[in-house]
């Protein structure tokens, strides 16, 4: 039975793990995110570069191949993406005029159908000025928000020339920075570092790979299925869903489903069914995959991963779909770490 003086010890160096989560999330971490990307590449990277070892490549020129295939194929695959996108939304914005000049009686059939629903709903009717200003302005704000994120991309590129240069340290001296990073921490901490940087990066590395496998299979699915039907703007669709795939019950059922509606009030009762077919199978694909990935990436039980994904959303808003998890992985390291040699943290 555990003595009572031990349990608060317990108690207090888990609420104090707990505070410094929380400040190096909320404050630490902008500062140092070339090098916490930096640490995410090198874990990466790590399995190339040892196999081109073993195939007789020198360490140097093997870490110089590794990242220059990473970070180039990443860069391809971006661009190929962004082509994509852009070329979807260039169309859109030639088509979308035309289209409203030429159907005015179908917009203003819609907006009695929008008027009836909003006088059922007891919000009263709506003028076509008053819904074409409110779209105004939800697509200004898309704009303000898409011409921020263009003039963060010089800070951005700031960070990814950091975090690859640090990568290749990382990496090329891959001995001494873990010597060093031994002699820096606490002395209750040195028996066990080894396995906790193994359990820490494995348990990491293993997350944000089922992640990206996740959401990587959601958008392509739904990309293909789109193709497959032949539905428009299918690359811009799949891309969407991949990226709400990360918010939990969200991902393509956030888009496909509406558009069924509106393909079935307007008519076409066939592309609704193969809408529908498409989220089917997406569903059926991610259920025979997903716990595979992330069972054997986390080593999490759902639950766990239920709080720190809630947990996070509340303290960090939106990007604490990330930040919960991450954290929920990195205590797991400790515990796990702490199992096997050292003081242990949880008596």
């Amino acid at each position: 039975m555990q003595e009572p003086g031990r349990y608060w010890q317990q108690v207090v160096i888990w609420v104090a793990l707990g505070c410094a989560a929380y400040v190096f999330w909320r404050w630490l971490v902008w500062y140092l995110l070339p090098f916490v990307l930096a640490v995410v590449l090198t874990a990466m990277v790590l399995p190339l570069v040892e196999r081109l070892q073993s195939w007789g490549v020198g360490r140097t020129g093997a870490v110089l191949m590794a990242l220059g295939g990473a970070l180039g194929g990443l860069v391809l695959l971006s661009g190929a993406i962004f082509t994509l996108l852009a070329a979807e939304l260039v169309q859109i914005s030639h088509r979308m005029p035309r289209y409203l000049a030429s159907r005015p009686g179908q917009v203003a059939r819609y907006l009695e159908q929008w008027n009836a629903l909003r006088q059922h709903l007891g919000l009263g009717n709506a003028s076509l000025g008053t819904e074409m200003h409110s779209l105004y302005n939800m697509a200004a704000a898309m704009g303000r928000t898409v011409a921020h994120g263009l003039l963060q991309l010089p800070e951005m590129a700031l960070v990814m020339i950091v975090a690859s240069v640090a990568a290749f340290f990382m990496l090329r001296d891959q001995r001494i920075v873990l010597r060093q990073v031994k002699r820096l921490s606490p002395p209750f901490l040195r028996p066990r570092m080894g396995r906790l940087t193994m359990a820490m990066t494995g348990g990491l590395w293993g997350y944000l790979r089922a992640q990206f496998a996740l959401v990587s299979l959601t958008g392509l699915a739904t990309m293909g299925g789109l193709l497959v039907i032949g539905a428009p703007y299918a690359v811009l669709v799949g891309l969407t869903a991949g990226l709400l795939d990360l918010v939990p019950f969200m991902g393509p059922t956030m888009l496909l489903v509406p558009w069924a509606l509106v393909s079935l009030l307007s008519g076409h009762g066939a592309m609704a069914t193969h809408l529908i077919a498409v989220l089917a199978g997406v569903a059926l694909v991610r259920q025979v995959v997903e716990p595979r990935l992330v069972g054997r990436g986390t080593g999490l039980h759902p639950l766990v991963v239920l709080f720190s994904l809630y947990m996070g959303i509340r303290l960090f808003g939106g990007s604490g779909v990330l930040i919960g998890p991450i954290t929920a992985v990195m205590f797991n390291a400790i515990i796990q770490a702490s199992r096997y040699s050292g003081p242990s943290l949880r008596g």
